[in-house]
């Protein structure tokens, strides 16, 4: 076997369990109905600025407003700016595809306000800036073998995490997401390579009808048998009826 090296710098997401004590799971739950109301409080506002106004708000008009909304709310001072950055984010991009679908003449279908138990969580931008991926083993993040570990969340602490990256990279983002009553981190990693092994045997191979297969190879030629799995379960299948 041989191992084959994509060059490309890309991208590869792997997704760790959490296990969160009892205070860790309600500073969970805490940060996530920040995060909803957030998203709500930020909707209402470009609402009512556009009624105002006829003019929408941009992301960057909503982070400067979220820059005194921190000054103002001490639970938004409290957690991570860039985190709060990504909320508005991901409004910010539920309004461009709601005016893409416009413009394309589909069904627009306008942001909606999110209840709590259909808010799926929250994310962070980059790495150690409100989070941080601890591989256990003193492993580096990403590193092949560092299975499991821990995960720093700003606010909530070192939180116990089951789960491993098949391939080794930098960690880049994280996304929390709460579902079915379980807590999950999707970490991006950022790669410069991606290890796949392959063989280097060549062969070509036919269907047939009354051999299964006829398969052709540097060193020759080899039948395989049609297993006839029907013809085989006759005398059952009639014993059965």
């Amino acid at each position: 076997m041989v191992t084959e090296y994509n060059r490309a710098m890309l991208n590869r997401k792997v997704t760790y369990r959490l296990y969160p004590n009892v205070e860790q799971e309600s500073r969970l739950q805490e940060t996530l109905g920040l995060h909803q109301r957030l998203y709500n409080t930020a909707l209402e506002e470009r609402i009512r600025v556009y009624k105002e106004t006829g003019k929408g708000l941009s992301f960057a008009e909503q982070c400067k407003v979220l820059t005194q909304w921190r000054k103002t709310v001490p639970a938004l001072a409290g957690q991570n700016a860039q985190s709060e950055q990504v909320t508005l984010k991901r409004l910010h991009l539920a309004f461009q595809h709601f005016f893409r679908r416009v413009k394309n003449g589909e069904t627009p279908g306008f942001p909606r306000f999110k209840n709590f138990h259909r808010y799926l969580g929250w994310g962070y931008k980059t790495h150690g800036d409100g989070w941080k991926l601890h591989p256990s083993q003193g492993a580096s993040p990403g590193e092949n073998g560092a299975a499991h570990g821990k995960l720093y969340l700003q606010g909530i602490g070192l939180v116990s995490i089951r789960g491993k990256a098949r391939t080794a990279g930098t960690p880049v983002t994280c996304e929390i997401v709460h579902k079915a009553g379980k807590w999950y981190a999707s970490v991006t990693l950022e790669m410069e390579t991606v290890q796949r092994e392959r063989g280097m045997g060549m062969g070509a191979f036919d269907w047939g009808l009354t051999e299964f297969m006829t398969i052709a190879t540097p060193e020759g030629m080899e039948v395989v048998a049609n297993p006839r799995h029907l013809k085989n379960q006759l005398a059952e299948l009639k014993r059965l009826g």
